[in-house]
């Protein structure tokens, strides 16, 4: 199965989506485990809920409609649904048990093949999730410096010192965090002036990389040169960018050197697992501090970790869903150009974001739209940031820029927006 079967257009049948929602409702506080997966984050109402099973790239949902799949599990499904080499992973090793009560071999040998891989690193440690990681990374920097404060940069995760303006996180834990943005170019310079500013207070900055541009490694060196200058650590946040710009994530991608690096998502292709990583310098202060988790060495997602990473190191994954990235993006923009409409793909070439404004209450009054009439094309977006994974094929790309084209002249007929001349960019 390579490509969805469709409704070419019509409306989807939901009946069980919004059967379940219903229980859902009663049942599961906050309706679903991501806030990222909630009905509102895509289309209510003409956007399938919940999904049944995946194949390769494509899914099917509870209705039995049919999807190329570009959500990718929030980033995670880096090789795809079901793919052998996880499949393979856990049926070999199922029978080892889950977790023990001692360490077991696969916690050193996932380790090894992760140090191979990202520059600088000497030593992992396991988690579960981004969230866990960065935690992590954020104690043993301020346990390594002696100092408190950090600079946020991106979505570092929910916990308190990240999300510290939302309800039930203490007023106090403000004033030991600095949030900054990083969507222009105009944002970079603050960054900076704060890390000299707050210097002597920080522990570390905390640099998740954005995906609606493309940042410079110019500027992270200088970031890195603030950092040294400071004594503050920089921590790199690739939850999401690592594995999927280079093969060593951002460090390698901008040719800047991190201090720390929180990896998930991609690590295990889908299984629960999270790591930092660093210097042995760094991550042996690690045994002074009281950071534990039962699960961290739960084997399965290990043996996965092990097999996928080194299945991107055999086969050509970083450039294969670049490659792609790009015959997306130029597709898309081709056909948007072509009708006159707002939308464009930017930012990394695998990790491609459909942007209709910069605007944030423009882009989702046009984004909500666009992902039902795609869905009912039997393609599966978000709002903006979307993903390539290792089994997308050409055809499926090329499917997918049809789709669009038949979806923004749908938009283009309801008259959601004016078709703008000669190439002007439409309003």
């Amino acid at each position: 199965m390579t490509l969805p079967v469709t409704s070419n257009g019509e409306s989807l049948n939901l009946t069980k989506s919004f059967e379940l929602a219903k229980e859902s409702e009663k049942l599961v506080a906050g309706f679903t485990q991501s806030m990222m997966k909630k009905p509102e984050q895509f289309a209510p109402g003409q956007f399938p809920i919940y999904i049944q099973s995946g194949q390769g790239a494509i899914v099917t949902d509870v209705d039995g409609n049919e999807y190329i799949d570009f959500i990718c599990g929030l980033a995670a499904n880096t090789l795809g649904h079901n793919h052998p080499t996880v499949v393979s992973a856990i049926s070999e090793n199922l029978s080892n048990g889950l977790i023990h009560s001692l360490p077991t071999p696969v916690e050193v040998k996932a380790a090894q093949t992760l140090t191979d891989i990202i520059p600088g690193a000497e030593m992992a440690r396991f988690f579960k999730t981004g969230a866990d990681a960065n935690s992590a990374a954020v104690r043993l920097a301020r346990h390594i410096t002696g100092k408190e404060e950090i600079i946020t940069v991106g979505y570092n995760g929910w916990h308190d010192q990240y999300m510290f303006d939302t309800p039930g996180v203490p007023e106090v834990i403000r004033q030991y965090t600095h949030r900054m943005p990083l969507f222009t170019p105009m944002d970079e310079q603050p960054v900076l002036d704060l890390i000299a500013e707050r210097g002597d207070k920080l522990a570390a900055v905390l640099l998740s990389v954005p995906y609606n541009r493309v940042l410079t490694g110019e500027f992270l060196r200088q970031v890195r040169k603030a950092c040294n200058d400071k004594g503050v650590l920089l921590v790199m946040d690739e939850v999401v960018t690592g594995f999927r710009l280079a093969l060593g994530g951002a460090q390698e991608y901008f040719d800047v050197s991190a201090d720390l690096v929180t990896l998930s998502k991609g690590i295990a292709a889908g299984m629960p697992l999270s790591a930092v990583v660093g210097s042995a310098k760094h991550m042996k202060r690690m045994e002074e501090l009281q950071v534990s988790t039962t699960f961290g060495g739960e084997m399965l997602s290990l043996e996965v970790c092990d097999a996928v990473l080194n299945e991107y190191r055999r086969s050509d994954f970083v450039g294969r869903i670049a490659t792609l990235g790009v015959r997306l993006k130029e597709g898309v923009n081709k056909v948007s150009a072509a009708q006159g409409t707002p939308l464009q793909v930017v930012g990394y070439d695998p990790i491609p974001m459909f942007l209709f404004s910069k605007n944030p209450v423009e882009h989702v009054k046009l984004a909500e739209p666009f992902l039902a009439e795609m869905a009912k094309r039997g393609v599966l977006l978000r709002r903006e940031v979307n993903f390539i994974c290792g089994v997308h094929t050409e055809e499926q790309i090329d499917f997918t820029i049809n789709a669009v084209e038949a979806s923004l002249q749908a938009m283009l007929g309801a008259g959601l927006f004016v078709k703008a001349e000669d190439g002007a960019a439409a309003q």
